[in-house]
């Protein structure tokens, strides 16, 4: 039987593990995010959103630079 000492290790133990994993998922996802300057075909973007998040400017349902 686990006594409570050795339960409250495991548990930090995963915790810790689980934000190791987190923390570098996160840093090979926006390792690859793009960046100002990168080619981006604006006219193939078609939510207002998306737009601004790479930057460009969203007029008459069209993405632009």
């Amino acid at each position: 039987m686990q006594s409570a000492i050795v339960q409250m290790i495991l548990i930090v133990v995963g915790i810790a593990a689980a934000a190791i994993v987190a923390i570098i998922v996160y840093a090979q996802l926006s390792s690859k995010a793009p960046e100002s300057g990168d080619n981006i075909d604006y006219q193939r973007i078609t939510s207002e959103k998306l737009c601004d998040a790479v930057g460009g400017t969203w007029s008459s349902n069209k993405c632009a630079e």
